[in-house]
């Protein structure tokens, strides 16, 4: 064989033990959210009231602070862990996020939240700016960063986003009516869309994109308006072709994975609106016509979904614990 070959074939192992190593580490961490969830569920029931998501974000941050400690190792766990906690974010961003938007928009109660719309567009507009403005002023007066004001409103966005998940898990669990549920649930959704929207355009000002007040105007209008208005468009054609197609459980449930993962792409990438409204809008749009899912596939595309997502959100939570882990270990050294 030659060098080349050699050389071919030692990084071609190389990456595909790396690839081994960060599936040996997510098989453990699923796992390991599985048994907090039955815990959670079974043992600690009406006893701890902490949401899900917040128990796995804990016990990812353990796992982290436990492996900084641990030096002069290297099996394949370990391994697995240093591969994931250095994922590239588009990563993140790409796969779960659209599994997430979607599948809260899809699964909300449109009957109930239609009579909240008012409401929850007052919360998640001037109630986000509000709360943008709040986090910023401390940021810029209070935190020893010396940031500046473009640079504190996007960590006012970055936290001003909600977690509609853990949030209406909480109300149900609390026994709190439908109708604040529904409340909650498309203001987090609205809440999480208007907030990544205005961190898109303070990005945009920070890094050079738009350094004028026209551009500013432009972006504001394309991103508040263009993403909704696509998302809309693609609810009225998902719907029309999701109606030709009748008791394909297959078929129907594997074409709302590919609308969502599609949408969110074209919408952010080959168009540059909002690709969390245009799912949102989508989504709800499709909520509103459910017919278009045949009657013998809507409970197992909703018990398909809230499996999915569940295991998102495992993932997500136990590689946000272990990337904030490290980050307070190297801040601290």
């Amino acid at each position: 064989m030659t060098a080349i070959g050699n050389a071919t074939m030692g990084s071609h192992d190389a990456g595909g033990h790396a690839i081994g190593t960060v599936i040996l580490f997510l098989s453990f961490a699923v796992l390991a959210g599985c048994i907090c969830k039955l815990i959670l569920s079974q043992v600690l029931k009406n006893k701890f009231p902490a949401p899900f998501t917040v128990i796995v974000l804990i016990f990812g941050f353990t796992i982290g602070m436990i492996i900084s400690h641990i030096y002069g190792t290297s099996n394949d766990f370990l391994l697995g862990e240093k591969e994931l906690r250095e994922i590239n974010p588009h990563l993140i961003y790409y796969i779960f996020l659209p599994l997430l938007i979607f599948d809260s928009a899809f699964n909300s109660r449109f009957h109930v939240i239609r009579r909240q719309i008012i409401s929850a567009i007052l919360l998640a507009g001037p109630g986000v700016l509000i709360s943008i403005t709040t986090v910023a002023l401390f940021a810029t007066y209070i935190f020893p960063y010396h940031w500046s004001w473009l640079l504190s409103i996007m960590f006012g966005s970055i936290l001003s986003a909600t977690d509609p998940v853990a949030v209406v898990a909480l109300l149900h669990e609390s026994g709190a009516s439908k109708s604040l549920a529904a409340l909650i649930d498309l203001e987090s959704l609205l809440n999480d869309g208007s907030a990544f929207v205005i961190f898109m355009i303070f990005r945009d000002i920070v890094v050079g994109k738009s350094d004028g007040a026209k551009k500013i105007i432009i972006d504001i209008v394309k991103f508040t308006i263009g993403g909704p208005i696509f998302g809309i468009a693609c609810g009225i054609i998902a719907v029309i072709a999701l109606n030709m197609v009748h008791n394909e459980l297959e078929i129907e449930i594997i074409s709302t994975f590919g609308l969502a993962y599609l949408i969110f792409y074209v919408a952010d990438v080959e168009l540059e609106v909002s690709a969390v409204l245009a799912l949102v809008v989508m989504g709800l749009f499709m909520g509103k016509h459910k017919y278009c899912i045949s009657s013998q596939v809507q409970v197992p595309m909703a018990n398909t979904w809230r499996i999915i997502t569940d295991f998102a959100n495992i993932l997500i939570f136990i590689i946000t614990g272990i990337i904030l882990a490290h980050s307070l270990i190297d801040t601290k050294t």
